[in-house]
């Protein structure tokens, strides 16, 4: 076991709470100690706009990504560009992480490490993923500009996701498993508004067909069984996400459905280690409520430190 500096705290995932956190932990003379696999900010870089955080009228989902990341960097907050493998507990109640690149010992630990993508088992999906299919509009959106694509879901997300998909594709079709739709209602509207969107629901996508890629999606209705063929240049999935937590070896610590549960503080049922943003039990997942865990995270574990506990 390696000796442990009480002052590091790790923090796993750096979305909008984990960089909350550890501004919060850096300003109060804590040293958090940050992992992330992919990019500072998280999901936020696979949002094309965001219009719902307080002071900020509307900013794409990368350019915030990037204020995040200057903002650790002014604070002078390492990131380690590093995947936590595993988590695991020491005898001594202290933490053991093992990261692809290294392994640490810490006294506090914030798991801010968000949501997996939810598997969507159809037809075809393994043979065109990445050659048609899609989870990121922003990312792959713009290669299928002036062509016909799908978008699978009903929240936010899809809707959000398919609105900026029409500002640049001949055409949008929604595809949706029911007809009461997750989504705001003023989100819904915009899309239907627009003058090259469909929406088809209740609708399933059964099967995705091409050649080298995808080239059209057969939908069946749920409620009458017609069936339907879509030709499509692009399918994109915004069918929800699931808990990412398979790299924890610390039972008891999630509910039912595989999200971590914690008391007021963000503290887990294990001393010290807290839980922030979309993977903890929480009724919303949006940045405001993530930065807010972040903030509130980092506030506990220093006053924990200051009573020696």
């Amino acid at each position: 076991m390696s000796e442990i500096d009480p002052k590091e705290v790790a923090i796993i995932g750096l979305g909008p709470g984990g960089v909350s956190a550890s501004i919060y932990l850096q300003r109060y003379g804590m040293k958090p100690v940050c992992y992330e696999k992919a990019l500072v900010g998280g999901k936020v870089n696979e949002t094309e706009k965001i219009e719902n955080v307080a002071g900020i009228k509307s900013i794409k989902g990368p350019e915030l990504g990037m204020l995040l990341e200057d903002q650790m960097g002014s604070f002078d907050i390492p990131v380690h560009y590093e995947e936590v493998k595993a988590l695991t507990l020491n005898q001594d109640g202290t933490f053991h992480l093992v990261s692809s690149k290294g392994e640490k010992d810490f006294k506090y630990v914030i798991l801010a490490n968000g949501l997996a993508e939810r598997p969507f088992p159809i037809e075809g999906e393994e043979e065109f993923h990445k050659r048609g299919i899609s989870r990121c509009a922003i990312c792959d959106g713009p290669l299928y500009k002036g062509k016909d694509v799908a978008v699978v879901g009903a929240g936010n997300a899809a809707f959000e996701e398919a609105t900026y998909l029409a500002s640049i594709c001949s055409h949008v079709t929604l595809i949706a498993r029911r007809k009461e739709f997750r989504a705001d209602e003023t989100v819904v509207k915009k899309f239907e508004s627009l003058p090259n969107t469909t929406v088809y629901a209740p609708y399933e996508v059964i099967r995705a067909a091409g050649n080298s890629i995808i080239e059209s999606i057969t939908v069946r209705n749920k409620e009458t069984g017609e069936q339907k063929l879509i030709g499509i240049a692009g399918l994109f999935l915004y069918v929800g996400e699931i808990p990412s937590t398979s790299f924890l070896g610390i039972e008891g610590l999630a509910d039912e459905k595989g999200y971590i549960i914690t008391d007021s503080d963000l503290q887990t049922k294990v001393k010290n280690l807290y839980a922030i943003g979309d993977c903890r039990n929480t009724p919303l997942r949006q940045v405001a409520t993530a930065t807010g865990d972040g903030a509130l995270a980092a506030t506990n574990i220093h006053s924990s430190y200051q009573k020696g506990e």
